[in-house]
């Protein structure tokens, strides 16, 4: 069976944005990230309601976010990772997934 590689909010969101070992930030999208003491990468997805109101658009958010990470899960370090959506990016899926292109290779 493969490990999970999903954070649930009340886990680990509150540990990351308190003390994270890294940040990375582009204009859409901030990544906060902190070792885990566990064998693999996981990742957490945070959209506020105000960002995308609909929760269709925040779902495919997460949907298009989680399937980046996972795509690259094998080649990042073993931390936890939390994606906080800035704005609203409903339609701006191309600019999301260079931006997530190019932040995970920083923590390659």
């Amino acid at each position: 069976m493969a490990p999970k590689r999903s954070i649930s909010s009340k886990e680990g969101f509150e540990k990351i944005f308190s003390s994270p070992d890294q940040k990375f930030s582009t204009k859409n999208i901030l990544v906060l990230s902190r070792d885990n003491g566990i064998s693999f990468a996981r990742i957490g997805v945070a959209i506020r309601k105000k960002d995308v109101k609909l929760a269709v658009d925040r779902n495919n958010l997460k949907r298009k976010i989680k399937g980046s990470f996972f795509s690259k899960a094998l080649e990042l370090p073993n931390k936890d990772f939390v994606v906080f959506v800035k704005r609203n990016l409903v339609g701006k899926e191309i600019e999301l997934k260079k931006e997530l292109e190019n932040i995970w290779g920083k923590f390659k």
